[in-house]
């Protein structure tokens, strides 16, 4: 074994005070800096925040702005302040909020500003670029959190590359609290490590999570164990229309400075808004009501060109889209209606939204003569960019009415041009607004606002504008749900993630907060899928993009053919429990993961929060893409499409059935087949490719990557067929072929085969140099103490050395001994042919049958056996505890008892480093290892914190994925 070298390799640390020209990027350019991304002068509270960021080296603790302000734009103060100043600025940037649709809206203007940034069309845009170049070699990344698919992870790949993160309180909440949904047992601790330090967490709407908000303040308060050679870059923002009363420090709009000199936000904040009261019988009467108002205005304003209807129940807006779809005087007239919910795929959300924008785009040229209807949920209430000329809505919280209101001339354009302020209506359900039993969406919280509407209005009619609607009581506002008290044993309890306590707190009241009388009901994430084998799941795996979030109480419902059970777009609470029964569930599987078989899953307890569960595309459930649990249409496969949505490599299954009229080429032909099966779908895509107009948009991508000329053949073909039918039921499916990595280090969970199965037979000795290496640069790009950074080096240096054993040796040759016996050096990665001959197994094995290593066996055991044997090697670490705390727990185990076994055919290990001779023996069961690594693990608990620990493991592990990726090329 070399010496190991103490210098990094890569770029040097970022200068925080000159670019590459050698002058500071200053808050006086974020003005010019908005102009090139958006190509229009931000507003003059963004340009003071953007000042008061970057002078004050903070950020306020709650942004009070209204609605319709452009809050959105703290996105780009954030990562403009990045980097200005990344000596001081978190890497990740994450915008946390309940609402699906604005987790997509959101989403897209970080993608702008990353496209922007990317292309460097400007001086002050390629100075940007090129100071957050200096922090890792990819400048930016964008990534949304919607639901549980824990393949979808490349915004953990890097702790040093700068990240905007989209989340929902779910998804970004219970990783932080080590418990991530969708997360493997083993990467749990890197999603804390990521989401618990180095973070700007901008928590939006915070009304609608005020208990997740306390719960972050809870963990900064007891989290308080963090060294000094670690940076403290964790910042939380609560931003709302509708703050809650609190003392923090207040970032709000100043009515001279702000307005008084800015006339487009000066109108859109004085627009005037009028809404009139409608009391109706009941819930079922509401879309009677709603088709007789659209009807009315249809005839007395032919100016109005988009109505918005906003309801609480996914149930009731499927109704209403029915009933006025239905009517014949509105088809007669061109009438357009469509129907948005957050209980949608993300594609066909994002289809409906592309059809609608002409008519709501705030900021578009709005078409005239027709008129567009479209009927939402709370889904579009924060954020949305929409801005309809009328507005209908059923009464609800006065916080969420506010929010409504929002949408109803955004700009302020129409009262400008007109001078008559737009109309809106307020439906008021008579056994909701004066009952006495609480309404399952919002309590009596909608009560007291239709009260106090009534108390407002003058004959039925009062004010709406963005100034209105202030001072009503508390009650009036969505229940604010407060977190339990969160004690050190709850992280204690927590921290523990492989393996878990077996009696352990719930972490969902510290999301949304202790019911009054009722429980929170979680979601779960299901996929509509013709095929879903394991194989196809492999080659074709589930994506954020197709798939839908709908509560764990609807979905074992739906599988049971129970009646629907009450949906809204905000967390819901009920009276009434899941159904436990024993009636027969509909087929479905659940999703663990590449190296997993999808798990049948035979009775309703089985499924938990979190699960993604996967469908047949027969069973039905989607209602014009919505959730609607009693279709029995056939759901759309998105597979294909999901995987090219979000940059992920392409595929395309050549399944008969999702090319319905297409004659493709299969499996079955191939005897009879006059060309090879290459030169078939070669033709065949040809032939699509020229007939643009029969294909969607997304297919035409796909196979414009797969005609890009790339090695022998443009993608890859797999033959599968379907378990449990005929052969001629096989089809093809293709895959674009990958141009660098052979290991996607997205899927990377920390597994051996993940890991060690390359196929590049890779030596142990530049392995090792390899992590060691990276991650000295990442821990100093990442302000790391000098002491930290040599011990990570170090502990890359050592982490794999148990992988000596012979045992092991012969599985990376494929269990031949005659290869094992011609290597020169151990190896770290596996030769040519072993990952395909594992995984062309029907269930992939580490194990061979040529191989003696015990099934069970981790090598990073061996590896703190080998190095706590040298004192003098441990005495090269400033903390050895850290050094060895690291090697053996960097594939996610030991967290606090690794996983020690008996190996009575044991071997003498031995490792030569820096002139030690390190031994061992492989039988670890009979010493006191595990009880070694249970303590120190505590120990460095309380002297690196739960997140300090955690951040500082996911930095080493992700440069042991990384390396492992890029050996793959």
């Amino acid at each position: 074994m070399t010496e190991h070298d103490t210098r990094r390799d890569g770029h040097p640390p970022p200068d925080a005070n000159a670019d590459v020209t050698g002058t500071p990027l200053t808050a006086a350019d974020f003005a010019q800096f908005f102009r090139d991304i958006h190509g229009h002068d931000p507003f003059p509270w963004q340009i003071r925040l953007t000042s008061h960021v970057i002078d004050q080296q903070a950020w306020p603790s709650v942004m009070d702005l209204p609605t319709g302000s452009g809050k959105t734009a703290v996105l780009d103060t954030a990562l403009f302040a990045l980097a200005a100043r990344p000596d001081i600025s978190p890497r990740r940037v994450v915008f946390v909020i309940d609402r699906r649709i604005v987790v997509d809206q959101v989403y897209e203007r970080a993608e702008k500003i990353r496209q922007q940034i990317q292309m460097a069309a400007s001086p002050i845009l390629a100075k940007v670029k090129s100071r957050l170049s200096e922090l890792c070699d990819e400048p930016l990344g964008v990534a949304a959190l919607r639901g549980g698919v824990p393949i979808d992870g490349a915004w953990a790949g890097r702790p040093d590359q700068p990240w905007v993160v989209v989340s929902t309180v779910d998804q970004f909440g219970s990783r932080l609290l080590f418990r991530g949904y969708g997360v493997g047992k083993r990467s749990k601790p890197i999603h804390a490590g990521l989401t618990g330090n180095d973070c700007l967490v901008i928590l939006d709407e915070v009304h609608l999570s005020a208990a997740f908000s306390d719960t972050l303040s809870a963990i900064r308060k007891l989290d308080t164990s963090a060294v000094d050679g670690l940076p403290c870059r964790f910042q939380v923002v609560e931003m709302s229309a509708t703050p809650r009363g609190t003392e923090s420090e207040r970032f709000t709009l100043n009515p001279t400075a702000d307005l008084d000199g800015c006339a487009e936000l000066s109108r859109r904040i004085k627009v005037k808004k009028s809404a009139e009261l409608v009391l109706v019988p009941n819930l079922d009467s509401i879309p009677a009501r709603i088709l007789k108002i659209v009807r009315n205005i249809r005839k007395s304003d032919k100016s109005v060109q988009s109505i918005g209807v906003v309801v609480n129940r996914v149930r009731s807006a499927r109704d209403i889209q029915q009933a006025l779809r239905g009517d014949e005087s509105l088809k007669e007239d061109g009438v357009e209606t469509h129907l948005i919910t957050g209980r949608m795929r993300p594609l066909d959300r994002q289809d409906v939204i592309g059809r609608i924008v002409p008519a709501i785009d705030p900021n578009g040229e709005r078409p005239t003569g027709g008129l567009t209807i479209v009927v939402a949920t709370q889904a579009i209430e924060v954020g949305a960019d929409f801005s309809f000329d009328a507005l209908i809505t059923e009464c609800a919280a006065v916080d969420s009415l506010k929010q409504r209101f929002g949408r109803l001339d955004r700009r302020g354009s129409r009262f400008a041009r007109t001078g008559v302020a737009a109309q809106a209506w307020i439906i008021g359900p008579k056994s909701v607004v004066t009952s006495k039993k609480p309404d399952p969406i919002y309590g009596l919280a909608t009560k007291v606002t239709w009260e106090q509407l009534n108390l407002r209005a003058t004959e039925g009619v009062l004010d709406v504008g963005p100034l209105s609607l202030s001072g009503f009581p508390e009650d009036a506002s969505a229940r604010r749900t407060v977190a339990p008290l969160l004690l050190k044993t709850h992280l204690d309890a927590w921290v523990q993630t492989n393996p878990e306590p077996l009696v352990q707190p719930d972490i969902d009241w510290f999301l949304h907060g202790i019911p009054e009388d009722r429980t929170p009901i979680p979601d779960v994430s299901i996929v509509w899928r013709r095929d879903r084998s394991h194989e196809v799941l492999r080659l074709v795996p589930p994506r954020p993009a197709e798939t839908l979030q709908v509560p764990i109480d609807a979905a074992k419902a739906w599988l049971t053919d129970f009646e629907e059970p009450e949906v809204a777009d905000v967390v819901q609470q009920s009276n009434t429990s899941s159904p436990e029964h024993a009636r027969p569930i509909s087929e479905c599987h659940r999703w663990e993961g590449f190296d997993k078989s999808p798990q049948r899953i035979a009775k309703i307890r089985e499924i938990k929060p979190g699960d993604l569960l996967i469908v047949n595309t027969a069973r039905g459930g989607l209602v014009d893409g919505t959730w609607g649990p009693d279709s029995t249409e056939p759901v759309t496969d998105l597979g294909d499409a999901a995987q090219i949505a979000h940059r992920h490599r392409a595929t395309l299954r050549l399944d008969p059935h999702l090319h319905v009229g297409s004659e493709v080429p299969l499996p079955c032909d191939e005897t009879d087949a006059e060309q090879p099966a290459i030169d078939r779908i070669t033709e065949l895509l040809s032939r699509w490719q020229a007939q643009p107009e029969e294909r969607p948009e997304w297919m035409l991508r796909a196979i414009k990557r797969f005609m890009e000329p790339s090695g022998l053949t443009p993608f890859d073909i797999t033959a599968v067929g379907i378990k449990g039918q005929s052969a001629s039921d096989g089809y093809y499916v293709l895959s674009e072929r990958k141009r660098k990595a052979a290991i996607d280090p997205d899927t990377m969970d920390g597994s051996d085969e993940a890991g060690s199965l390359t196929g590049t037979e890779v030596s142990l000795d530049c392995h090792l140099q390899g992590v060691a290496n990276r991650v000295r640069c990442w821990a100093e790009r990442l302000g790391f103490s000098s002491k930290l950074a040599d011990d990570l080096h170090l502990a890359g240096l050592l982490h794999d050395i148990g992988k000596v054993d012979q045992r092991f040796q012969l599985i990376l040759v494929g269990g031949d001994p005659i290869n094992l016996g011609i290597l020169d050096a151990p190896i770290a990665k596996s030769s040519p042919g072993v990952r395909k001959k594992m995984y062309g197994q029907q269930r992939p094995s580490w194990s061979t049958s040529n191989s003696r290593y015990p099934r069970g066996m981790r090598h990073e055991l061996a590896s703190v056996a080998l190095v706590a044997s040298s004192p003098d090697v441990l005495a090269l670490a400033h903390d050895g505890d850290l050094v060895l705390h690291l090697i053996g727990t960097h594939h996610g185990w030991g967290r606090p008892l690794p996983p020690v076994i008996d190996d009575p055919d044991s071997e003498a290990l031995a490792y030569r480093f820096e002139g030690n001779t390190l031994k061992a023996s492989s039988q670890l069961a009979e010493g006191s290892l595990a009880l070694e690594m249970a303590d120190r693990f505590w120990r460095l608990v309380g002297r690196y914190g739960y997140y300090g620990l955690a951040w500082l493991e996911a930095t080493f592990r992700l440069a042991d994925h990384q390396q492992s990726a890029s050996e793959a090329d």
